[in-house]
């Protein structure tokens, strides 16, 4: 057996040196202020948050109010609490956001939110966006970050040591957090109905009515500017905000950006989280800076020493940091696994930061055939669903196997017996003729829900029209055979 070569052994030895200094890099001090900043910008933001969802009413539509609940596959067991608790669950959230930004009981605040909004996240996909899963991760994020250790009321009474530094991968780490919506936002762009200004024209030209800007919204040259200039900063907007000579110009563009996307589209808190946010990739001291506050030259070299030669401990929390930052570079890309669009098919949608792609327009029946009488019963989802879930729930083909799974069930609970389950589902995307989503002979109440392949989806074959498709449901059926289905029908409250 022959042994490694000295040239092997020497290019080992030089790639554990690398790797070395690179995790010692990641534990090097840095100024914690901008870390304070964005503490306390967060705690503020999903106070608002809690108690905008307590006041308007949202909370009694999205959790309250309906019947049936969209669950994430794998977390049925995850439900709502009772009205009371839904609004104690909600008024603590807020509670957090202010114990969070005040830096008061940090530890125990900054869990509890963690724990308190996932839990509000996983109850219904129907209300899933993609700032409220970047809350998600940061939210667990804050819980390993000790950003009470200044400007805080933790600090003040002597709950937490004081400390004007924490190692610079806590600052990486949460900028690479912020770089994922808009890197993977602009990736995902990179398709033919983007370019094609779809759905964006559409939304636009939804809001033409507006004062003022109203037909200036429908201008040919400025839809090309939306397109390509979203495009654009979703793409560049990162790098440019690393380089130092263009830092301040790519804020800017993100503030112009986000207050336009603040007035245009129903996006809620996110505009505003996500300026926040970018002022992390300022230099680190920048809030002392800006309220003149100096401090002791030196001073954050003198907080925290790194080692000089790293534990066994360090060095298995690094290899972890990579594999984490890994998955989430490769988690949103999962869509390429599937076959056909993924606006269309909606399989790797969630958790990919993919947004303002696909506008649907969708009418769907379900039809519960008895399988000892064979009677056929059209059953209307809105006997168990909320005016929102209904809007949004029929664009995706694993929330209709759900609710196809839900009746199913009621059905055999109610009556005795099995059903088969069925549902005509018309859509049209972006604009395009609609045309049927999923095959209307496939019996839903025997498909598998999860990560499996969909056969069923009939795939996308309606091109990009010129001009977007504009016909009332009632004629959609004029296109499409179903005749099969309209066996001895009639409604059902079940």
């Amino acid at each position: 057996m022959s042994s490694a070569s000295p040239d092997s052994a020497a290019r080992e030895v030089q790639f554990a040196d690398r790797l070395e200094r690179v995790l010692r890099r990641g534990f090097r001090p840095v100024d914690v202020a901008s870390l304070i900043a964005f503490r306390i910008s967060f705690g503020v933001i999903t106070c608002w948050w809690a108690l905008d969802y307590v006041i308007r009413g949202r909370l009694q539509i999205a959790y309250i109010d309906p019947r049936f609940h969209f669950t994430y596959y794998g977390f049925d067991w995850v439900h709502p609490l009772p009205d009371t608790g839904m609004y104690l669950l909600f008024l603590g959230l807020a509670a957090s956001g202010v114990a969070i930004a005040t830096g008061f009981l940090y530890r125990w605040a900054t869990l509890l939110f963690a724990l308190g909004f996932t839990y509000v996240f996983l109850l219904d996909r129907t209300n899933y966006q993609n700032h409220y899963y970047l809350i998600v991760l940061i939210s667990w994020l804050l819980v390993l970050q000790p950003l009470n250790c200044n400007f805080s009321l933790d600090a003040s009474l002597g709950l937490k040591k004081q400390s004007l530094t924490l190692p610079i991968w806590m600052l990486w780490l949460t900028r690479f957090h912020i770089a994922l919506p808009y890197v993977f936002g602009g990736i995902a762009k990179l398709e033919v109905d983007w370019f094609a200004g779809a759905p964006l024209r559409q939304i636009l030209a939804a809001r033409s009515g507006w004062p003022v800007i109203g037909t200036w919204l429908v201008d040919e040259n400025v839809v090309q500017a939306f397109i390509w200039g979203g495009l654009l900063l979703d793409l560049l907007v990162v790098p440019a905000l690393i380089w130092r000579r263009t830092r301040v110009l790519a804020f800017l563009a993100c503030v112009v950006f986000h207050v336009l996307n603040s007035q245009l589209f129903s996006i809620h808190i996110f505009p505003w989280f996500m300026i926040a946010a970018t002022t992390l990739f300022f230099e680190p001291e920048w809030p002392r800076r800006f309220l003149r506050r100096t401090q002791a030259p030196g001073s954050l070299h003198a907080a925290v020493a790194v080692p000089q030669k790293l534990s066994f401990r360090m060095r298995v929390f690094g290899l972890l940091l990579a594999t984490y930052c890994l998955f989430h570079c490769v988690w949103p890309l999962r869509h390429h696994l599937y076959p056909g669009p993924t606006s269309w098919t909606e399989r790797g949608h969630f958790f990919a930061w993919r947004m303002m792609l696909r506008g649907k327009t969708v009418g769907i029946r379900y039809y519960l055939t008895d399988t000892v009488t064979g009677k056929t019963q059209i059953v209307d989802p809105r006997f168990v669903l909320s005016p929102l879930q209904v809007s949004i729930f029929a664009r995706d083909p694993e929330m209709i196997l759900h609710l196809a799974h839900f009746f199913r069930d009621e059905y055999r609970r109610q009556f005795g017996h099995e059903a088969r389950v069925r549902a005509l589902v018309l859509t049209s995307l972006n604009g395009r003729k609609p045309q049927l989503q999923i095959d209307p002979s496939v019996d839903l109440a025997k498909e598998p829900r999860g990560f499996h392949r969909r056969p069923w989806i009939v795939p996308l074959t309606e091109p990009l029209p010129e001009v977007p498709w504009n016909v009332p449901m009632g004629e959609w059926e004029r296109h499409v055979n179903i005749s099969p289905l309209l066996e001895r029908t009639q409604p059902s409250d079940l």
